[in-house]
């Protein structure tokens, strides 16, 4: 287990801790458990240590994937 720190879009000053088994590099998007909710988010740093972190990291987005989705279907329209 890691921890990670993410910022989210309009608050690029600040992040925050979540934990994650996951193979993360900066930069990447990601889907973060925020309470009863989920938001997406930047993967920004890692950290040792965090008291902050309370929440996990749900997954990746597979950002890359979706760009071969949309250029596949639009060779076949």
């Amino acid at each position: 287990m890691k921890i990670v720190q993410i910022i989210f879009k309009g608050n690029t000053c600040k992040s925050y801790d979540y934990f994650s088994d996951l193979d993360l590099k900066v930069g990447e998007p990601v889907v973060v458990e925020t309470g009863s909710t989920f938001s997406i988010g930047t993967v920004h740093g890692f950290v040792s240590e965090s008291k902050n972190a309370r929440y996990w990291i749900v997954q990746k987005i597979d950002i890359e994937g979706h760009k071969d989705r949309m250029a596949l279907r639009e060779l076949l329209e």
